[in-house]
């Protein structure tokens, strides 16, 4: 692994996930890019001021140059740990930014942060974790935020479980698995989906399968899938070569 993507909004979302940055960045040495997808305010032009522009747009920038500084400021902080730091600040679509930054950069990872998705704005969060995760050329690892009251998991990688699924061949689990199972001594385990939650493992690998069609998806769910928006344990995705 030589190149790892953090897209970031500042939320406790992605806060919770960057330690899994971290520790991936220092086990591999790859090189971080960190990216913040901006999405503009429209600016309000009911409240404008004579030589002035109005305030939505005055507070608009002020929103932009905070991210551009909130980014600067990360980017410092893990160089200050020893790790190597890209930045990229884009305006537009988040999921569509994250893949095009990801094909632009050649990323060998991407590391998202996903919530419970109790609210609408976390629905929103929720809604690009699952685009990017189904539609990445490259691995996703998506990591769940701690409900409040629950206890928190410790950024480890001692035991990995392997979903297996009736399509999942050994040569695909071991292509997934065999470097972590070595960049972190790890045990791994081959599971089924009924035994996943009493597995007690720090990480899942799984392969995304992707459905033939609506009818498909009725008959022949796929739950091991299921588990991108409601794993307890940080997920890693990998895809079928397109």
């Amino acid at each position: 692994m030589t190149n790892l993507l953090f897209p970031t909004d500042f939320s406790i979302n992605s806060t919770v996930a960057l330690d899994w940055v971290r520790l991936f960045a220092h086990k591999t040495g790859a090189t971080i890019t960190l990216l913040h997808v901006y999405q503009p305010m429209i600016p309000d032009t009911t409240l404008p001021t004579i030589g002035d522009p109005g305030i939505g747009l005055v507070a608009s920038q002020g929103i932009e140059d905070i991210s551009r500084q909130q980014l600067n400021n990360l980017a410092a902080k893990l160089q200050a740990e020893g790790l190597t730091v890209n930045i990229e600040w884009r305006i537009g679509s988040v999921d569509d930014s994250i893949l095009e930054t990801a094909n632009e950069r050649s990323a060998d990872l991407i590391v998202m942060g996903r919530s419970e998705l109790n609210t609408f704005f976390d629905r929103l969060a929720g809604s690009a974790v699952t685009d990017v995760a189904g539609d990445a050329k490259c691995p996703v690892l998506i990591v769940p935020v701690v409900p409040e009251g629950h206890v928190i998991r410790p950024v480890q990688v001692h035991k990995i479980a392997y979903a297996m699924q009736a399509q999942t061949t050994q040569a695909q689990v071991t292509f997934q698995t065999e470097s972590l199972v070595s960049a972190f001594d790890a045990e791994l385990v081959v599971l089924t989906e009924d035994q996943l939650k009493d597995a007690k493992a720090d990480l899942i690998v799984m392969q995304l399968y992707p459905q033939s069609g609506f009818l498909d998806n009725l008959f022949h769910p796929n739950h091991t899938s299921a588990l991108i928006g409601k794993s307890e344990v940080p997920l890693l995705v990998y895809h079928e070569k397109k």
